[in-house]
């Protein structure tokens, strides 16, 4: 019934065009109103039947759910969703612990990040909520999904990690009017940082390498 009350809540069946969602909305509605009226005033056997045609209903509404023009995913989540199927998927050719490797890293550490800013409108509630009370009725995509999404607030407030040798020796709290930012601006602007100097890393051995013009 839990589920079921939540779906009708987050659903919009009204501005759906999908008739078997619609329809089933409806149908919900009325298997509820019957079985919450056939407990109070029915035998045990008619309530236990009403509820069973309620939760067979519920459930073929859950699996039915890619077509739910709201309600699911929750709004921020679905955003996530297609930000990062915009992004490829790393592939960590390089040698490890190379100067191109932690370039890969780093670019793809400031998408997650960018991800993470572009989507940080929205709050974590109703992700947080569908986990919670219905992450056992979730495909292992959807719940990787939503703890992500979840989780997006914790990683915006936590410190990138930056190797002792890339710190600066005079470390000290910035002067330069970047006091004020959000956790995650900052973490977005050490990454930003951190590829730049590895690129320019990456460079000057270019150069180095570069043989000389002979005189």
């Amino acid at each position: 019934m839990k589920l079921g009350e939540k779906i009708l809540q987050e659903l919009d069946a009204a501005r759906t065009d999908d008739t078997l969602t619609r329809w089933l909305a409806h149908h919900i509605t009325e298997l509820i109103t019957t079985a919450n009226r056939t407990r109070a005033t029915g035998t045990a056997d008619e309530a236990t039947y009403a509820a069973e045609q309620c939760r067979r209903a519920i459930l073929d509404l859950w699996e039915h759910r890619t077509a739910w023009p709201s309600g699911w995913p929750p709004p921020g989540v679905k955003q996530m969703a297609e930000i990062l199927n915009s992004i490829n998927a790393p592939t960590f050719g390089f040698q490890q612990g190379s100067k191109l490797s932690q370039l890969q890293r780093l670019h793809h550490e400031v998408l997650a990040a960018l991800a993470d800013e572009e989507t940080m409108n929205e709050t974590v509630d109703t992700a947080q909520s569908w986990l919670e009370s219905y992450g056992q009725l979730l495909d292992v995509d959807e719940r990787e999904l939503l703890e992500l999404y979840a989780g997006r607030d914790d990683r915006a407030a936590t410190p990138i990690e930056v190797p002792r040798a890339e710190r600066p020796a005079d470390a000290h709290p910035r002067s330069d009017g970047q006091a004020g930012r959000t956790p995650q601006v900052h973490r977005v602007l050490d990454l930003v940082r951190r590829y730049h100097e590895t690129v320019r890393s990456l460079l000057a051995d270019e150069a180095e390498d570069m043989p000389t013009k002979p005189h």
